[in-house]
């Protein structure tokens, strides 16, 4: 699927390529998809996430546990390990 890349996410051993045109599981490691998004900046914030930074809308604090928003409408969750980088980052 081709667009604008907004996250990649873990099933199992596909990884979800999330765009702004739709979704597609491919037999990947989640290394090796990182890897095949740059130059996209962004950043993985979850053992099993990554996301583009263009396109997180939101940032949502529940209990100590932090969410990104992102444009497709999903809501995906950081780490508290990641927590750190991100705000190191300028994300949250």
């Amino acid at each position: 699927t081709r667009g604008r890349l907004i996250r990649l996410s873990m099933h199992d051993h596909y990884v979800e390529v999330v765009t702004d045109q739709g979704s597609e599981l491919l037999l990947l490691r989640l290394s090796a998809a990182m890897q095949a998004a740059a130059p996209e900046e962004g950043l993985q914030i979850h053992r099993s996430h990554w996301v583009a930074r263009a396109a997180v809308q939101d940032v949502r604090r529940e209990g100590g546990r932090v969410a990104l928003r992102l444009s497709d409408g999903s809501e995906t969750p950081v780490s508290r390990a990641r927590a750190r980088a991100l705000a190191g980052a300028g994300w949250i």
